[in-house]
């Protein structure tokens, strides 16, 4: 090869490391993408992000970032009210409601009611759901109230590009806190729209959607909420409610939109009447972003003493499948149940309709071919009895038993029959049974104290207080009304450590085999599966501790086993003569 090859090859190679190391790599690295600074507004600070995906995909300029209250605090300085500021941006409607009024069973009055509300879109005009429509609409709403201001030699807005869709803010996320219209809340306003109109009037707030008038209609005791007909995410519903589900999905009748459509126009509407007749120290409704979207929701507890809606619900049903059911019937108390729960969607999850209005025996369309036997027993469902139970026993003061005890038959895959009877009676009313009592116990069968040797080789035995964790249980038990209805006999109470027990063949009562029963202390290849009794016993005792979060004893072997005291080495052994 001639020496001029060679220094060109030497050249193109170093020219294309250097490409490599500097060029190419600059060239084809992608830029790093900024993290995601999500921004939670818990303050009425009132941003919205405007990007609009759905309609444009993947955006060419950074969505903007408007603020809403300077926009408000903006219009209020030209002289309006608060109350007056909405309409400047949002457009007002005409809404029909049919009233069906029941005199009696053959008599319905009906009457017709438009209501005005405003519309919480932008822009304020109706405009075509594609992209260059849309742009069009907010370019000339937005730009052209800015440039207006600036002829009026006004103080204005933006009208570049750039100035709204800023770079730096392209990667923001905001999320606002969901308001939790909660039994209080109801409650409230309830009671408040009485004492403004004398009467309870249900209609203003609750409608439903007529599939067959193609109208909304109010009817007295058919109130339900408005997630059922407005949460248009795509999860399975019965016929009826995927039509009307539909319906609002095509006029993007979301939630978000609606409650904000029927509750500010309220509010507007209120706050205009009371300008005149407001009294000292009257509080007007919202109108703020940040005064309702508080992100704080009241426990159970503080719900407790609260009224709950009155739809003429029974306090306690009888649920029977019908004459010949083969299963007793079960006393069901609507009234308790009412109280363990911030809404009626927990269990009403589609309408606020009986259970076997959608679910029959056979399993139909409507209840998506769910029947009764697995509504009122599906094990794992957020929906029914025997899930709701379930989810109960997560709970720290009963996980420590529970997580021992099977939650079904695994074969049928159905709650264990044990226990069918505790809720079919077959009795209308539910007795709640009495406090448990360790006072029929016998002291000398239950012992107080329990020395537990099987690693007495390396340490002392392990003084485990068994009167003592009986009695924490019964106490925890008594303090609970499900706990009280299900543990009706103190021996139940037993099964939590004796989880293979059973108490009609054991030879004397409150007697249950030891562990070593089942346990053996050595392993035993001809069963593998099968625990040694060491490591039942820690299974047993740790997880117990750890499920019911405990504090003491920790993991340490010496917490709960005193260690032994190590033994002297014979003299003979170290060589020493005696």
């Amino acid at each position: 090869m001639r020496r001029e090859t060679i220094i060109l090859v030497i050249l193109g190679l170093l020219v294309y490391v250097i490409l490599i190391i500097y060029g190419i790599n600059k060239v084809y690295t992608a830029p790093a993408i900024p993290p995601s600074k999500e921004i939670l507004i818990t303050e009425p600070e009132e941003k919205i992000a405007i990007a609009h995906t759905e309609i444009f995909g993947p955006l060419e300029r950074p969505q903007v970032i408007f603020d809403h209250k300077k926009h408000v605090e903006a219009i209020k300085k030209e002289g309006k009210k608060e109350w007056e500021t909405c309409d400047v941006c949002h457009r007002p409607k005409k809404e029909e409601l049919i009233r069906i009024k029941k005199e009696d069973e053959l008599i319905k009055e009906k009457k017709s009611e438009i209501r005005d509300v405003l519309v919480f879109e932008f822009p304020k005009r109706v405009v075509k759901l594609d992209k260059e429509a849309m742009k069009k609409a907010y370019h000339d709403e937005c730009i052209g109230c800015h440039k207006q201001k600036l002829k009026e030699k006004k103080k204005s807005g933006p009208i570049t590009c750039g100035d709204c869709h800023v770079k730096e803010k392209e990667f923001v996320k905001i999320k606002y806190p969901r308001v939790e219209f909660d039994f209080k809340l109801h409650y409230d306003h309830e009671t408040k729209l009485k004492e403004r109109i004398g009467e309870k009037d249900c209609g203003l707030c609750h409608h439903i959607y007529d599939l067959k008038e193609k109208k909304l209609i109010y009817q007295n005791e058919t109130e339900e909420s408005c997630y059922y007909c407005h949460d248009i995410s795509k999860k399975k519903r019965g016929p009826e409610l995927s039509q009307i589900i539909k319906i609002s999905s095509e006029k993007r009748l979301t939630y978000q939109k609606t409650a904000h459509q029927r509750c500010l126009s309220c509010h507007i509407k209120i706050n205009k009447e009371m300008e005149v007749t407001k009294k000292e120290g009257e509080k007007l409704p919202p109108l703020e972003c940040g005064k309702c979207h508080t992100g704080k929701y009241r426990s159970i507890e503080e719900l407790e003493k609260i009224p709950r809606p009155d739809r003429k619900q029974k306090e306690t049903l009888f649920i029977s499948v019908g004459e010949n059911a083969k299963m007793k019937g079960v006393g069901f108390s609507h009234k308790n149940h009412e109280y363990y729960h911030n809404n009626c969607r927990v269990c009403h999850h589609e309408r606020l309709k009986a259970c076997k209005e959608c679910h029959k025996l056979e399993g139909i369309a409507e209840g998506g071919w769910v029947n009764v036997v697995d509504a009122y027993h599906a094990v794992f469902s957020d929906h029914s009895c025997a899930g709701c139970h379930n989810k109960k026993k997560l709970d720290k003061n009963c996980a420590g038993c529970h997580k021992f005890i099977p939650l079904l038959d695994i074969k049928a895959k159905e709650p264990k029959k044990e226990i069918c009877d505790r809720c079919h009676t077959g009795k209308k009313e539910v007795v709640l049974p009495p406090p448990l009592s360790t006072a029929v116990l016998d002291p000398n069968i239950v012992k107080k104290d329990i020395k537990i040797k099987v690693l007495e080789k390396e340490f002392e035995p392990a003084g485990f207080p068994h009167r003592k964790i009986i009695d924490k249980l019964v106490s925890i038990s008594n303090e609970s009304k499900l706990g009280r209805y299900f543990h009706n006999e103190i021996s139940m109470l037993c099964e939590g450590c004796h989880h293979q027990r059973k108490s009609p063949a054991e030879a004397k009562k409150d007697t249950p085999p030891s562990c070593q029963n089942c346990h053996p202390r050595y392993f035993n290849p001809v069963n593998p599966n099968k625990l040694k009794l060491q490591s039942a016993y820690h299974i047993q005792c740790i997880s117990c501790h750890d499920n019911m979060r405990l504090e003491k004893p920790t993991h340490r072997c010496t917490d709960c086993h005193k260690e032994k005291e190590p033994r002297p080495i014979p003299r003979d052994i170290l060589g020493i003569k005696r």
